[in-house]
């Protein structure tokens, strides 16, 4: 795992210090890989790259980067885990290629020296990787390739300035370039109070874009400027459905790779655990590590005072089960206090999320690991969330309702607009005077706050600009991979819907906030559940099959169901890796001041959210996420 970073100027763009600039860009991202760091300049001073490691594999100076070819033409700076590239190996080796180290880095470099940009097909793991390739005969200066994963499990931000092109893992290394703007990004921040976390290819800042996930970039570095870059393609969620044999046949399926993505996923040179907190899907990784490991494994586990909130006798239970060596750590309102500027500090952007898992990931590195596997990802490709997977089709029938009735929508409004706090229906009234469609029904359930809220809160200049430029129901529709009106009323939405959500809410919020939080404590972490090959192979099941039988994701259930103990196996509750925010924020509206900034924010309707939260009337997340941009901002400025 690291931070990468890199420059390509345009051509004879007097920049002579872009070595010292690019070195300054990975500084900003020691907490990524405080074992080793590197930098690389092309001998005409054109491309500059850098890195810090955090060694995982080969923990040798072998596998130092920047990395190179024997021939040294070929330059590679990469951040991730490829877990087949045992596998690989050998396949390249009968192809005539070398290698001089055990690292997964080679494997990729030699990998794309092999079969060129064609090459991130054939990876099975996390990463964001560039790639300088002096050989091309169609760019005289060579070219640069850069590649992320499909689910954006890995970061990667760029921006074409006038100097040339700049790329890094974090929005700290960009601007360390001091070749980006600070300017914050009217769109990405409508983005952000509309769906709780920025929206790739959006960024809190109006110049840098994210690369989104199952993209790559290709730079013809030609006589000339750098030309705007076109992301291009290269793998999408599956949108067909393949029917299984047998419902067995099904679970199987799904039984076999659940074990195999842990299984290789437990490959390590440095202490490996996992987060456990009680729940089916981390539960359910820590008995597949048990599964394929007699050797030790440490979980780690967050407790709360506040009894409601906490799933410890669950997680302990679990652990006992597998023989673990559990670490539990309690956390106190004023733990967040005291560590409210590190968290602030380490979030890249703004979000309503992340602040779990800086805490965990910090126990884990106290507990001395250097990995951790994570159950992320079992509810939005198995079904656990209630609010999405059964509230975006109820809220279908219901807005159908009222829209096939003439009047009926009118009617719905205005009564909405009458009640005490009618800011609690805002969004099912704007979505009452919208096209019915699942992005529309799935907005109003996973949303924020509404449109008019959002252009209540922001200057009219900010709110104008932004509007322009992102537009939240298109932005759904286009990430679910399907047309947004293509599910009649009341139809079957649950593959729409497990699609918007690894799209939206798990790259924009769960996958970002992750990285992030983890890597503040130079620990990286690994997401079983979202392996590509059972993430195909789930959502080709027919809903109907994974919706089978009793409790919270039952195919997720009946795949595990042998290795679960009756405590974990039987529970049928879903509570959900929750922090008290709503008990610890309260009162703390002297510590989140009004977002700074005269000339982005209308402070009275700021006020009023806070308000409204103090009095109760309004939902702890809508105030953190205006904390958050104040915080955040102060924080990194």
């Amino acid at each position: 795992m690291c931070g990468i970073a890199g420059i390509i100027l345009n051509y004879n763009e007097a920049l002579g210090d872009s070595e010292k600039r690019v070195s300054a860009m990975a500084q900003a991202m020691y907490h990524r890989g405080p074992d080793d760091g590197g930098t690389f300049l092309s001998p005409d001073g054109r491309v500059a790259l850098a890195s810090r490691r955090l060694a995982i594999q080969d923990l040798s100076p072998a596998g130092h980067m920047p990395m190179s070819n024997p021939a040294q033409t070929v330059w590679i700076v990469y951040n991730g885990e490829i877990y087949n590239a045992a596998q690989l190996r050998p396949e390249l080796e009968g192809l005539g290629y070398s290698f001089r180290s055990s690292s997964d880095t080679e494997v990729i470099l030699r990998a794309y020296e092999a079969w060129g940009s064609e090459c991130v097909h054939r990876f099975r793991g996390m990463f964001a990787f560039a790639i300088f390739d002096r050989r091309s005969e169609t760019a005289p200066d060579g070219r640069v390739f850069i590649a992320r994963d499909r689910l954006g499990i890995k970061p990667l931000y760029y921006a074409l300035t006038s100097k040339g092109f700049v790329f890094a893992s974090e929005l700290k290394g960009m601007q360390a370039s001091g070749l980006t703007s600070r300017e914050l990004s009217p769109s990405g921040l409508i983005g952000y109070l509309m769906l709780g976390a920025v929206p790739n290819p959006l960024t809190i800042y109006r110049d840098i874009h994210a690369l989104e996930p199952g993209h790559t970039l290709t730079l013809e570095l030609a006589v000339g400027r750098v030309t705007p870059p076109q992301p291009q393609r290269y793998w999408s969620l599956p949108t067909d459905t393949v029917e299984p044999s047998s419902y067995q046949d099904a679970v199987e399926q799904v039984r076999h790779l659940l074990q195999e993505s842990v299984r290789i996923r437990l490959v390590s040179d440095v202490p490996l655990g996992a987060f456990l907190s009680g729940g089916l899907d981390s539960s359910g990784v820590v008995a597949l590590m048990r599964q394929a490991t007699a050797g030790p494994i440490r979980t780690c586990s967050m407790v709360f005072e506040e009894a409601e909130y906490s799933e410890a006798p669950y997680a302990r239970a679990m652990a006992e089960a597998v023989g673990a060596e559990h670490f539990e750590r309690t956390i106190t309102a004023q733990d967040l206090t005291n560590e409210l500027d590190n968290i602030f500090r380490a979030m890249d952007q703004p979000t309503l999320d992340g602040v779990n898992t800086y805490f965990v990931s910090q126990t884990a590195r106290q507990a001395g690991l250097t990995v951790a596997l994570s159950g992320l990802g079992g509810d939005e490709l198995f079904g656990g969330y209630p609010s999405t997977f059964h509230g975006v089709p109820s809220m279908m029938r219901h807005l159908h309702r009222a829209q096939s009735v003439p009047g009926g929508a009118a009617l719905a409004r205005g009564a909405i607009q009458l009640l005490p706090n009618r800011h609690r229906g805002a969004r099912v009234r704007e979505a009452l005077g919208r096209p019915l469609s699942p992005a529309s029904a799935y907005l109003t359930r996973r949303g924020l706050f509404s449109r008019e809220e959002v252009k209540a809160l922001l200057a009219r200049e900010i709110w104008e600009e932004g509007l322009r430029e992102f537009d939240a129901i298109e932005h759904i529709a286009a990430r679910a991979n399907c047309n947004g009106m293509a599910i009649p009323p009341g139809g079957n939405v649950f593959e729409w819907t497990s699609r918007a959500e690894l799209t939206t809410y798990t790259h924009h919020q769960l996958l970002r906030d992750t990285d992030a939080m983890s890597m503040a404590h130079s620990l990286e972490v690994r997401v079983p559940l979202l392996d590509h090959h059972l993430v195909e192979t789930s959502l080709r099941l027919p809903s109907a099959i994974k919706r089978r039988g009793e409790g919270p994701k039952p195919m997720l259930g009946a795949a595990l169901h042998d290795i679960l103990p009756p405590v974990i196996r039987d529970r049928r509750d879903k509570q959900g890796f929750t922090f008290p925010f709503d008990k610890w924020i309260q009162g703390m509206q002297t510590d989140f001041a009004a977002p700074v900034g005269a000339d982005v924010w209308q402070h009275r309707a700021v006020k009023g959210v806070w308000d409204h939260h103090a009095a109760g009337r309004m939902h702890w997340s809508r105030a953190w996420a205006l904390a958050a941009v104040n915080r955040w901002e102060s924080a990194n400025y």
